[in-house]
């Protein structure tokens, strides 16, 4: 039985695509609707078959009882200005993005009648637009919740029930202290694999015919699209600057160890690392 009676998707590139096949295929709602801005995406979400396309926001939300925002971080306050004329009183708003506190300020733009409830579940990857979604992109992982307790228990019960019945795994904690997480987890790393890609690439033996597995694990995330990223980045720019200057300080660990030839200082720095890798794949 469909747990909700219309669930829009605004913003549907990877994340919006990917909740709308796994909405479908669990028969979450009685109906589906999602809007992109791009045409191309569109058309695409229409190849689909299994939600309503429309090329406006408002129209798009216009009975819907869940309403999950997908569209870039920076967007958000210009988003949910958009939607506000079509939302339905007492309609639930979630999103997926991946900073919290500056889209629960944006999210003040709503209309009263409609709760808010951040949500950012860790799923995604370098390869962007609805053309790589996937019913199980959300099967097993993290998905952050960040309440207020202004909202209703009705209210936050809906968006567990809507982000659980993907698959997710939740956890529930308050905006600050997620953008300090998913800054270390996700944005310090992001930052540093561009940074790595880009220093490989102005050493003089850099030749792209030999690179190995090495060099693409080290550096796959720095392919995600950048329009994406700056949003993200800036949103986040106090955990994520000093994130960096952490992820500095260990890069100049390692080149005094080396420049001085210190193998303890270098073996112990490079144990640290390994033990750390290795406890990443171990079960919790």
């Amino acid at each position: 039985m469909a747990q909700f009676k219309r669930i829009a998707v605004v913003g549907a590139g990877l994340i919006g695509g990917s909740i709308l096949l796994a909405a479908a295929r669990r028969s979450l709602a009685g109906s589906l609707a999602c809007w992109s801005r791009s045409e191309p995406s569109r058309a695409t979400l229409s190849r689909f078959g299994v939600a309503e396309v429309f090329a406006d926001p408002a129209e798009c939300v216009r009975g819907a009882d869940l309403v999950v925002v997908t569209t870039p971080v920076d967007t958000a306050e210009e988003t949910f200005r958009a939607i506000s004329p079509g939302l339905t009183p007492g309609a639930v708003v979630t999103d997926a993005g991946s900073v919290k506190a500056s889209i629960q300020l944006a999210a003040r733009r709503l209309p009263a009648a409609n709760p808010f409830i951040g949500a950012h579940p860790m799923a995604g990857g370098e390869k962007a637009g609805a053309a790589h979604a996937h019913a199980d992109l959300f099967e097993g992982r993290v998905c952050f919740l960040t309440p207020t307790s202004a909202e209703s228990p009705e209210a936050l019960g809906a968006v567990r029930l809507f982000w659980q019945s993907l698959g997710a795994v939740l956890h529930e904690t308050d905006a600050a202290k997620h953008d300090e997480i998913v800054a270390a987890i996700s944005h310090v790393p992001h930052a540093a694999a561009s940074a790595l890609m880009l220093g490989v690439m102005d050493q003089p033996g850099f030749r792209r015919f030999a690179v190995g597995a090495g060099l693409r694990d080290t550096t796959r995330i720095a392919a995600g699209e950048e329009n994406l990223w700056v949003g993200i980045l800036l949103a986040n720019a106090h955990h994520l600057s000093t994130g960096l200057r952490a992820v500095e300080v260990r890069v100049a660990e390692l080149r005094a160890a080396i420049e001085a030839n210190d193998i303890p200082t270098l073996r112990r720095l490079l144990a640290e690392a390994r033990i750390a890798r290795q406890d990443l794949d171990r079960p919790e």
